[in-house]
């Protein structure tokens, strides 16, 4: 760390460099009275008194009236700015610095703002050079870590021939079956797939196959004696173990913003003499382009749907148009209940399918659908992700969904995936797909029938050398996340993370392990649903308290006093889960017995819920009362909207008050 007279003699050079360069305009009246003003105001402010917008008109106050009293060949002024409120204002600057910034100033400092950002000083508080000198030094550091080329942080999965093979093709066409077929033989093998179901069922398809099977999720673990081939999702992939057959399911999700970077760290680091990847054909390219970096070789294997995929010609209407065999699509939990409830007044018993909803339930859900207990189901586009169920129909009752930024429309993409679920090969001759009012259907069919453009990015992950650099955490993930990558690699998004981090580092006081990164990093990086501020609350007091004791505390429903329904047992279901892996990243001793129970009675409660009168989600407008209409975004009806918004008979005072009571 350099001390305040290398500062200041930094600081005199670069003010008196910039003063003897030509300006514009600036006002040389009354300067000399202007500086003694300004050396007052600098003397008589306090170090917490002064931000850095106010910090950095100072620094521009100076320059412009040093240039002055250079100009003017006043030497006690350009002595007074130098010697008197040059010192003032470093004594600022320095007060606003963090004990890390503090830190970083050093020789290094001197030359990074010479080079890269001449006469900073003059312009710029020390506060905003010292945080941009700190980040290239992380970048530097990143450079030197982290191999230019992804495919070089995995050595001993390029030391090895590996041969790859590319099972492409639409849904419905047999490819993961036919993978699955040569997984069943493995001495050692591995299942990798984007949901715990398919885990699960893939777990079940070896047992019947009689291939001992072990099923491993960020969940739970399933073991089995002599088991030959592990089944579990994705990001629980193991590139230390060694297998003969390895199978990469839906890794067109490698281009996925929030997942996708395990699907590429799968792919350049498995350690595997056989590797069979499922796919999209939009997929082929940037699959192909990771194997080859790695120098390995594959063969294509193309399928065709079995059986054909058809657009029907009128709109579907609710719900005179349902029929045994559909599957209702829309994009939000609420929909899915007010569409389930609907269906419920007309005596349709229907099953329901969407993200939040434990995979155990989901799992009976389907097997309701599949069994004939259900005739419909009413589902989110996870049912685009490989579930198996007898869909004869897809309806896409919505075809806009918010996407965690904005509501927009579907994608090409999209609505291939989803309405390729429709026409269960062995129950139906064909697959048909509709979507509600005509010109929801034109939109469809356009999109229907297009070419999907191939995927043009793949997710990268955060390496992890990274946390033995010298700096804080949330300036690594920052740093890291802002350097450019060469195509196709974009880098994963970090916005959970770095929320998580900001939680933990207000109570950093009270968390042991906060400055200890790799620690850290296993905390804010254990996947937890951040918009559930239960689950977030809970998260929290483990980080307090996960070394307390050999075990974390155990989730209590009776703290949920905020929440009632089934929103209560779901995210009590979140917090169950988040006990298991936080006490799996942390070390901590599971107790397995109440896990189980407490997650089966809350099972139980939710499938209660499902079963019981769904009538009661219906969506009516909170002015008004009425029903809204069906796939209606919004919590007030357009007669209402209209009202409110002053057109028509717009409501009057006393009419709003009643109805605000009413909501």
């Amino acid at each position: 760390m350099i001390d305040e007279s290398e500062l200041l003699q930094f600081y005199v050079a670069q003010y008196r460099r910039e003063a003897k360069k030509k300006g514009g305009y600036v006002r040389a009246s009354g300067y000399e009275k202007r500086i003694g003003a300004l050396r007052k105001a600098l003397v008589r402010a306090g170090i917490h008194q002064v931000s850095r917008s106010i910090l950095e008109d100072y620094h521009r106050q100076i320059k412009n009236l040093l240039h002055i009293a250079t100009r003017y060949r006043n030497k006690g002024a350009v002595s007074a700015i130098l010697t008197q409120i040059l010192p003032e204002l470093i004594r600022l600057d320095l007060g606003l610095l963090l004990p890390e910034d503090r830190d970083s100033l050093d020789e290094g400092f001197f030359d990074y703002v010479e080079k890269n950002l001449p006469g900073g000083v003059c312009t710029r508080s020390l506060f905003d050079l010292c945080q941009s000198y700190r980040r290239y030094c992380i970048e530097n550091r990143i450079t030197e870590l982290v191999p230019s080329r992804p495919e070089l942080e995995f050595p001993k999965a390029l030391a090895m021939s590996r041969r790859f093979i590319l099972h492409i093709g639409p849904t419905n066409s047999g490819k993961t079956f036919q993978a699955l077929e040569r997984l069943k033989t493995a001495r050692n093998g591995v299942y990798l797939g984007p949901l715990r179901l398919l885990a699960l069922e893939v777990y079940e398809k070896m047992k019947d196959y009689g291939t001992p099977c072990t099923m491993l999720t960020g969940q739970e673990c399933i073991e089995t004696l002599g088991s030959r081939v592990t089944a579990s999702t994705i990001e629980m992939a193991d590139l230390g173990e060694k297998y003969d057959i390895a199978v990469i399911d839906e890794a067109q999700m490698v281009h996925d913003r929030d997942r996708g970077h395990s699907w590429t760290r799968a792919i350049l680091g498995l350690l595997a003499n056989e590797i069979h990847i499922c796919l999209s054909p939009a997929a082929q390219g940037v699959i192909t382009h990771l194997i080859r970096l790695c120098g390995d070789s594959f063969e294509i294997l193309r399928y065709e749907r079995k059986i054909p995929l058809c657009c029907e010609e009128h709109p579907f209407e609710f719900p005179d148009s349902v029929m045994p065999g559909d599957a209702l699509i829309v994009f939000s939990k609420r929909s899915v209940l007010d569409v389930a409830g609907r269906l419920e007044e007309r005596g349709i018993k229907a099953s329901v399918i969407y993200g939040s909803l434990p995979p155990d339930i989901r799992r009976r859900q389907v097997q309701m659908f599949a069994g004939g207990e259900t005739k419909v189901a009413v589902a989110t586009d996870a049912i685009g992700m490989g579930l198996n169920l007898p869909v004869r129909r897809i309806v896409f009752v919505q075809t806009e969904k918010f996407d965690g930024t904005s509501r927009r429309q579907l994608t090409v993409p999209e609505i291939k995936q989803i309405a390729g679920r429709a026409g269960r090969f062995g129950l139906y001759d064909a697959g048909y797909v509709t979507a509600m009012g005509q010109e929801a259907l034109e939109y469809v069919r356009e999109r229907f029938d297009a070419e999907e453009e191939p995927i043009g990015s793949v997710s990268l992950g955060f390496p992890q050398i990274l946390l033995d650099l010298n700096e804080s955490l949330d300036a690594i993930l920052k740093v890291w996340h802002g350097v450019e990558t060469s195509p196709p690699f974009v880098k994963v998004s970090i916005e959970d993370t770095l929320y998580l981090y900001d939680q933990a580092s207000r109570r950093r006081e009270y968390i042991d392990g906060f400055y200890d990164k790799k620690v850290l990093y296993r905390m804010i990086s254990c996947p937890i649903d951040v918009k559930d501020r239960y689950v977030v609350a809970l998260w929290l007091r483990y980080c307090e308290n996960y070394t307390a004791d050999v075990s974390l505390e155990f989730p209590s429903i009776q703290d949920l006093t905020g929440l009632f329904g089934i929103q209560k047992y779901e995210t009590y279901y979140k917090q169950l889960d988040l006990y298991y892996q936080f006490s799996v990243r942390m070390g901590k001793i599971i107790d397995a017995k109440m896990l189980s129970k407490a997650r089966a009675r809350t099972e139980s409660r939710i499938m209660g819920y499902l079963l019981g009168k769904k009538t009661n989600y219906i969506s009516t407008c909170r002015y008004c009362g009425k029903k809204l209409p069906v796939g209606y975004n919004f919590g007030v009806c357009p007669q209402c909207f209209a009202m409110e918004h002053g057109g028509i008979g717009s409501f009057s005072k006393e009419r709003k008050e009643k109805m605000k009571k009413r909501s």
